[in-house]
Parts: C-alpha cells; sequence; structure tokens
C-alpha cells in the first residue's frame, strides 16, 4: 500500500473528558484553570503542595490523563516532580508551566519528560484547556513513553540473550 504507515504502537484512545491534576501554589491560577477546565468538561484536581500530589498519584484513585505543574514550587519543583515521574513509572503525560521562559529551563523540563512547556500569564484560560488543544501533548507523550519504553525492554531482551545458563542453572555471560 503506498503512503500506508504501519507502527508498532498503537493510539491511545482518549476518553470525552480528561481527568487533570493541576499543581501551582498560586490559587488564583488554580480557580482560572478548574474554571476553564470544568467549563470544557474536564474533571480536575487542584493541589497547592507538590507533596499532596505525590500523595494522590502514589494512592492510584483517581486515573488522570494529564498532570499541569508550575515549576517553581517550594519543597518539590516540577523538575523533581518530574524526577519522581520517572522513578516511580508513572505514565501520565506532565505539562511544565512557568513565568520562566528561558530556553534552559524549557529545555530541561523537556529532557526530564515533559510533553510541553506553557508560559504563564496564558492569554484565555477558558480555549487553552478545550480537549482538541489537550490532545496533542496527551498523543506526544504517549508515543515519546511507549517508544522509550520499547527500547528498555528490547535492552532487557538483549541482556538476557547474551547469558547462557550451565547445566546446574547458573547464568554465565557470554564471551
Amino acid at each position: 500500500m503506498a503512503g500506508s504507515y504501519s507502527s508498532s504502537i498503537d493510539m491511545p484512545e482518549l476518553p470525552p473528558n480528561f481527568n487533570i491534576l493541576v499543581i501551582d501554589i498560586d490559587c488564583k491560577v488554580l480557580e482560572l484553570i478548574e474554571k476553564s477546565c470544568n467549563e470544557n468538561s474536564h474533571q480536575v484536581t487542584t493541589c497547592s503542595k507538590s507533596l499532596s500530589a505525590v500523595d494522590l498519584l502514589l494512592k492510584k484513585e483517581i486515573d488522570f490523563h494529564l498532570i499541569i505543574m508550575e515549576l517553581h514550587m517550594p519543597t518539590m519543583d516540577g523538575f523533581g516532580f518530574l524526577h519522581f515521574l520517572n522513578k516511580e513509572v508513572i505514565d501520565v503525560p506532565f505539562i511544565m508551566m512557568s513565568e520562566d521562559n528561558s530556553a534552559p529551563s524549557q529545555q530541561k523540563a523537556l529532557t526530564l519528560g515533559a510533553c510541553n512547556y506553557w508560559v504563564k500569564p496564558f492569554l484565555d484560560y477558558k480555549y487553552i484547556f478545550e480537549r482538541k488543544r489537550l490532545r496533542s501533548p496527551i498523543i506526544r507523550h504517549h508515543f515519546h513513553f511507549r517508544r522509550i519504553r520499547k527500547n528498555i525492554d528490547s535492552l532487557e531482551d538483549d541482556e538476557i540473550s547474551e547469558t547462557s545458563y550451565s547445566s546446574d542453572g547458573e547464568a554465565e555471560a557470554d564471551d
């Protein structure tokens, strides 16, 4: 078939509305985001402390489709939170937001696994949380995370195939 594209990674099934976790110390920002999410029929959970969000994620009571977090937070900043997500292998798309428009901050966030970096203040909260605008970073995360997971799995398979077992069950590395 000419022009067809085949991928071993399937498209994610996206629900009609998203469960979104928003973390920011600024209560006004949380209120604006919550209002916009509600207007767009998304369920939103807000946290003004990053450690409250960590506890919420570890409990696994809510299946979040997206996490949006302010970079500059007390106790655990956005970079530390991304390290936590990676360490715990929490597969949820993450958007960093900040007034910090510097290239190093944006690059670090994306390198650590953020699928987008939003610069505050937002021009229009109402439209930024429309499903069609959130769909792109969620899909981007899905393919990135699955590709990395697939690469890690293939590395583990290679390590297993490079090991042979002796008759007494002891592993011996191939030279």
